[in-house]
């Protein structure tokens, strides 16, 4: 990368790494004569000019803040980028790796999750000390070192971002990563430390797992399971685990947060005591002589027939509650479910059943929308897009047989092939292809076929295209429900 310096005193030297928030480069101080690390924020939170004032309000805040945990913040400048006041944040520059690069690795040992765990909470009740909630604890904010000590980076940019949101918004909005969001900031509602606590629930749960409480296809889905779903407990998912240490990630895990834990350092000190319980062996050794109690067994499975009801109980009441934080996948298929109510209430296509179909293409993709934005984009997206070829006059009875019409025709056909496998592979976003798919295929379809098999064929391709797309999400549910009898291997320690 070419050379910069910020404020003529800040070289950067390197990029580290790259997020929503902006970029960070290793840097050389070149009058203190020392390597420091440099964030410089994103175009779009440049041109917010009420967030200047917040970002540096924020950010001297939090260089008042000195803990080992914590990444000491040391200036804070303005740099012009076409034209606007770019803020940029100086920090201690930390030699080690994120938490978010040491899971690729797997899931951490135990007693080390507890341990850097322990040690984040150590930081956090600094900060909570001095009135600051980070509001975006996640594993690509906490850096580990060599050394093995965490350090909490990025104090301030959260709440930053959060006050500007709400001012450019009127409303709450959620800020933050989807995965670690409490339900009060999904929600939009009024967040203090007990959110952090949150956030460092979620974390122990991936150290310990190797994944984080909820998943899902899109923001969308995970937000939702935030709000209503209870997390399988870990050792469900890691066997050996200790009840102590799940009962100290799921207490974490509340959604109200009265019932979380008071403060960082009750939480921690709860996790240590739990963490000196020896691990449970999760199977029998050949040696062990002693005869079992009669009812463990069965005692065990019907705990785990209770765990899976209320999960099945969870998953049914989720069903009955909206959350509006669509994403952009999620906007194009609710976009696409309102285009095929009007094209219903229309005469686009004058057929007997076809403003049927557009009608529940329509309300489908609405309701397919809580459970998937892909499988709603095909379902909604498919009469509108059947109208538009129709109303295209794109047919050989118009242009006739031309070599160019016909070229046209097979490249079209060509490209929607390519959309849909496109859109079956991609479960996170695969929607946007399978928009484009419906658009290029009915267009073809309408070109080469007469007019009684063009209608025909739009049902059998919707039809078929739903089918698979339902079928491959639900195998993908099943199989993420099903996850938690499978044992996570734990890697060595290091």
């Amino acid at each position: 990368m070419e050379h910069r310096t910020l404020g003529q005193r800040y070289e950067l030297v390197e990029q580290l790494g790259q997020g929503g928030m902006g970029t960070v480069y290793r840097a050389v101080d070149h009058r203190l004569r020392r390597t420091v690390a440099v964030k410089t924020l994103s175009a779009e939170l440049v041109r917010q000019p009420q967030f200047l004032a917040r970002f540096q309000r924020e950010a001297h805040a939090a260089a008042a803040l000195n803990h080992p945990g914590v990444a000491t913040v040391y200036d804070v400048g303005e740099d012009a980028v076409d034209g606007f006041a770019a803020p940029y944040l100086v920090m201690e520059y930390v030699e080690g790796r994120t938490l978010a690069h040491e899971l690729r690795d797997g899931p951490l040992p135990a007693e080390q999750a507890a341990d850097v765990a322990g040690q984040v909470l150590e930081a956090l009740r600094h900060s909570h000390g001095h009135g600051i909630v980070h509001r975006d604890i996640k594993p690509a904010n906490v850096m580990l070192t060599r050394a093995g000590t965490a350090k909490i980076l990025d104090f301030g940019i959260a709440k930053a971002l959060s006050e500007v949101a709400t001012r450019l918004t009127g409303t709450g909005v959620a800020v933050g990563t989807p995965a670690y969001l409490a339900p009060e900031q999904i929600e939009g509602r009024d967040t203090d430390h007990r959110t952090d606590l949150y956030a460092v629930g979620c974390l122990l749960y991936e150290l310990l797992t190797g994944r984080p409480p909820y998943t899902g296809e899109s923001p969308f889905s995970v937000m939702h399971q935030h709000l209503v779903q209870e997390p399988v407990p870990p050792s469900l998912l890691r066997p050996g685990l200790s009840p102590g240490v799940d009962a100290v990630v799921l207490r974490a895990l509340r959604k109200r947060r009265e019932d979380r834990f008071a403060d960082a350092a009750e939480m921690k000190s709860e996790l240590e005591r739990v963490a000196q319980t020896p691990m449970v062996p999760a199977m029998p050794t050949p040696t062990e002589v002693d005869r079992p109690a009669p009812q463990a067994q069965p005692e065990s499975v019907e705990a785990v027939r209770r765990d899976e009801a209320a999960t099945g109980a969870d998953r049914v009441r989720s069903l009955g509650r909206v959350v509006f934080r669509p994403t952009p996948e999620g906007m194009v298929a609710l976009l696409g479910s309102t285009l095929a109510v009007v094209v219903s209430r229309s005469e686009m296509i004058s057929t007997e059943h076809f403003p049927l179909v557009a009608l529940l293409g329509g309300l489908a993709g609405c309701a397919l929308l809580l459970w998937s934005a892909r499988l709603a984009c095909a379902v909604a997206w498919a009469p509108v897009a059947e109208a538009v070829a129709v109303w295209s006059e794109f047919s050989r009875a118009n242009v006739g047989w031309e070599t160019r019409y016909v070229v046209i025709a097979l490249l079209l056909g060509l490209v929607a092939g390519l959309c849909l496998v496109a859109g079956y592979r991609d479960e996170r976003s695969g929607g946007f292809a399978l928009v484009a798919f419906w658009f290029t295929g009915l267009t073809s379809v309408w070109f080469f076929l007469d007019d009684l098999r063009k209608i025909g064929v739009f049902y059998v391709v919707l039809l078929g295209v739903c089918l698979a797309l339902g079928a491959q999400t639900l195998k993908t549910r099943l199989a993420e429900s099903g996850r938690p009898a499978v044992p996570v291997p734990e890697r060595a320690a290091r």
